[in-house]
Order: C-alpha cells, then structure tokens, then sequence
C-alpha cells in the first residue's frame, strides 16, 4: 500500500484502489496523475478511484482521469470511480467526461464491473 498526505492506493485482489482524500484541483490532479502513471508503468491495469472524501474537482483533474482511462483500455484495463456525489457528477456530466470513465455509486459495485 502506498501512501501520500493526500491519497491512498491499496489492493483488492488484482485491482488497485486510489482514496482521494483532498478536492482535486490542479496541483493535487498532478498528485493523482502521478500516481496512476506510476500504477501504469508497474503494468497495472484495474483502477477504481475513490471520491467520497472529495467535494470539488477542476477540469484539469477530470482531463487527467480521462487520459488514464484511455491509456488503461489500450491495455486491456479501465478506470473507474466511485462516491462522486451530485456535485462531482454534475462535473463530469457538463464536461461530458461521463460519456468516457464509468461512475459507480459504490466502491462494490465500481469493483464489480471489472
């Protein structure tokens, strides 16, 4: 399990999981994209990220996630969130992001899909 002031990945199985546990603004998306790069590089290809301790995400964050989930089906995985909340879902929806990475009201559920 990894761990920095702001996230937390730990395992389920063959799937990593990211906490986020800070709002996602454009220094804190270069956290994430850090992270996910690194997950990526160790050949990781199941990611679920968990918002449920976000209240706000900028379009920079959502970008990021995006052009991960892209990356992760090239190689044959996906990315998937869960706990967004109205707010961080209305997000994803005006920018049309949800058309692109899948979003779970669950952690269970986000898991499942895999």
């Amino acid at each position: 399990m990894a761990r920095t002031e702001l996230m937390t990945v730990r395992d389920s199985a063959d799937i990593k999981i990211i906490d986020v546990m800070t709002d996602l603004s454009s220094y804190a998306a270069l956290d994430l994209r850090k992270i996910l790069d690194g997950l990526i590089a160790n050949k990781v290809d199941k990611v679920v990220v968990n918002f449920s301790e976000v209240n706000h995400i900028n379009s920079t964050a959502v970008g990021t996630l995006v052009g991960i989930a892209k990356r992760l089906r090239q190689n044959g995985g996906d990315l998937k969130l869960c706990h967004l909340g109205p707010p961080l879902t209305r997000t994803f929806n005006l920018i049309g992001a949800s058309s692109v990475v899948e979003i779970y009201e669950s952690e269970k559920s986000a898991l499942a899909a895999f």
